[in-house]
C-alpha cells in the first residue's frame, strides 16, 4: 500500500508566500547510529511586525520515523498559513529519523523513534525560551502540535521532560502504542480519521480512557471515513484546533 503522505509530498510544493520563513539551529545531538549531528528549526512568523512577543506552536512533523526528515511536508505549511493569519508563530523542528523501515523496526520501532524525536522537540523547547526575546516567541505561551509520527513524538517530549510547560497539545492522527505515562498533560485534542490504514483509529480509545481516568481535559474529534493526513477535512477540526490555542495562548 502506498503511503499517503508521500503522495501527498509529491503532490503538491510547500507553499510560504505571504509568511516570514528563517532556517534555524537550535541543538547537536546524536542520531541513532551515534553520530553528532546539528538539527535545524523552521521559525515561520506573519509578515508584519508585533507589537508584543507572539505566542508560539511548536510543530512536529511527521514521516513515519524514517529518511526523508522533512520539517517542510506540504501540510506543515497549510497550517502555518492557518496559524499566522491568527498571529501565532510556529517552530517546526527536525528530528534524528532511522534510514529506512528495517531499520526503524530493528532499532526498536515507533516507540524509539519517538522518544528520540521528543528529545529534540525538548531541544528546540529549550531553545525557543532561551532566546524568546530575539525571536519574538512568548516563553510562557508555547503549544505542542504533531502530526502523525510527530503526534507520537509530542506525547513523549511531554512525558519524558514534564519541567516543559507547554499550554496545549494538539494530537493530528498520531497515536504511540505502547502510551508513555500521561499524568502530567495539558489539555489535549487528538484529530483522527476512523478508516486510517497507517496509524489505526483504535489505538485512540487507550488514550482518551487513560486521560479521562486522570482527569486531563481532553477531546476526539472523529473523522468519519477519513484515511490518513485527511486535509480534505481540514474545515471540520481546525475551528476546533484555533479555538483551544485561544484558550490556552
Amino acid at each position: 500500500m502506498a503511503n499517503p503522505e508521500i503522495e501527498f509530498r509529491t503532490r503538491f510544493v510547500p507553499d510560504y508566500s505571504g509568511m516570514e520563513l528563517e532556517e534555524i539551529p537550535f541543538c547537536q545531538m546524536q542520531d541513532h547510529y551515534g553520530h553528532q549531528q546539528t538539527y535545524k528549526l523552521d521559525l515561520i512568523t506573519p509578515p508584519q511586525p508585533a507589537a508584543q512577543p507572539r505566542p508560539c506552536v511548536l510543530f512536529i512533523h511527521g514521516g513515519g520515523f524514517t529518511q526523508p526528515c522533512d520539517k517542510r511536508q506540504a501540510y506543515i505549511s497549510l497550517f502555518a498559513r492557518a496559524l499566522t493569519r491568527e498571529g501565532y508563530a510556529v517552530a517546526a523542528p527536525d528530528y534524528p529519523v532511522f534510514e529506512d523501515e528495517a531499520q526503524r523496526d530493528a532499532g526498536g520501532g515507533e516507540a524509539a523513534g519517538a522518544r528520540k524525536a521528543g528529545e529534540a522537540v525538548h531541544l528546540a523547547y529549550r531553545y525557543l525560551q532561551e532566546n524568546a526575546e530575539p525571536l519574538g516567541i512568548a516563553p510562557e505561551r508555547i503549544a505542542l502540535m504533531g502530526g502523525s509520527a510527530g503526534g507520537m513524538s509530542g506525547f513523549y517530549a511531554i512525558s519524558d521532560y514534564p519541567q516543559d510547560g507547554y499550554r496545549s497539545f494538539v494530537n493530528l492522527w498520531g497515536a504511540p502504542a505502547p502510551l508513555p505515562p500521561l499524568d502530567r498533560f495539558p489539555p489535549v485534542l487528538s484529530v483522527h480519521g476512523n478508516q486510517d490504514l497507517l496509524v489505526a483509529y483504535e489505538r485512540e480509545a487507550p488514550i482518551q480512557q487513560e486521560l479521562s481516568r486522570l482527569g486531563i481535559r481532553h477531546e476526539l474529534i472523529t473523522l468519519e471515513g477519513a484515511g490518513h493526513t485527511p486535509l480534505a477535512q481540514m474545515d471540520l477540526f481546525l475551528p476546533k484546533i484555533l479555538e483551544l490555542l485561544r484558550q490556552t495562548l
